[in-house]
């Protein structure tokens, strides 16, 4: 939820807005070329005819952000940081696929109704799947889909369209509140707390043939409390990993291992 005008006045839309733009494969095979590492079987052409159709994107995107906007700021998806993210980003544009969606959900404050926190988000699908390239409509020799763009609201298709609406505040109402999990692990001498996930968390061993004992514990479930649902439970389990999947990531990877794909987006 982005943060809300007073009441009686219009919205005065986004003033800073951060772009956080995804390292290509083309780039990132490259550079590996450059080291000798690349791998031999490589579409070039293909890899450099989207990487071309990204940039175009980008540069759409931050030129239509800075005649919107007062204040506009580039950065990779690799190098963003919670410096970036400050409390003066009101618009975090997200332009690459689902995965750089995800990347930066990383550095994005939690959202409660009482006290709205951090940027609203963006996504631009800069290089969408074309209607040819479809699955069932290409052949398994030549898969040319390219991003799904499940979590990115806009495309570069109509960018032109509904970027400048966005940050002007005009597709407020469009604004979803996606849940995530927070993840906190506990060693014997430290405690770490990883980033939120938008979509799922595994946790597994090293080695994908190694089974190890895993115990998963729910505390009370404040937020749902149903007679039928007890407040607590807890079980063990020898297995090679636990994965724990959000609303979000429900019709992801998570269906493909058949996790069930019918969870509300907002359910807790």
């Amino acid at each position: 939820l982005r943060r809300q005008a007073p009441r009686g006045t219009r919205s005065i839309g986004y003033k800073r807005v951060l772009v956080v733009v995804k390292f290509t494969p083309y780039e990132a095979y490259t550079q590996l070329k450059l080291q000798g590492k690349a791998p031999k079987a490589l579409r070039w052409e293909r890899l450099k005819e989207r990487h071309a159709n990204h940039q175009a994107c980008v540069e759409q995107v931050v030129s239509v952000a800075k005649r919107e906007a007062d204040s506009v700021t580039v950065v990779s998806r690799d190098a963003l940081s919670r410096h970036h993210v400050d409390d003066d980003v009101d618009l975090l544009i997200s332009v690459g696929g689902d995965g750089t969606v995800l990347s930066s959900a990383h550095f994005v404050d939690s959202q409660s109704s009482d006290e709205p926190r951090g940027p609203v988000v963006l996504g631009v699908n800069s290089d969408p799947t074309r209607a040819h390239e479809r699955l069932g409509a290409c052949s398994r020799t030549s898969d040319e889909r390219r991003s799904l763009g499940a979590l990115c609201f806009a495309s570069a298709r109509n960018l032109e369209d509904v970027v400048p609406r966005a940050i002007r505040g005009e597709l407020d109402a469009a604004i979803q509140k996606r849940h995530r999990l927070a993840v906190t692990i506990r060693g014997s001498l430290s405690e770490t707390r990883m980033p939120p996930a938008l979509n799922d968390i595994l946790v597994a061993h090293p080695s994908p043939a190694a089974v190890s004992r895993f115990r998963l514990d729910r505390l009370r479930n404040d937020f749902c409390p149903s007679p039928d649902d007890p407040d607590e439970f807890s079980f063990n389990v020898w297995s090679s990993g636990l994965w724990v999947s959000t609303p979000t990531g429900a019709t992801g990877v998570m269906a493909s291992a058949g996790g069930d794909m019918g969870v509300d987006v907002n359910s807790r």
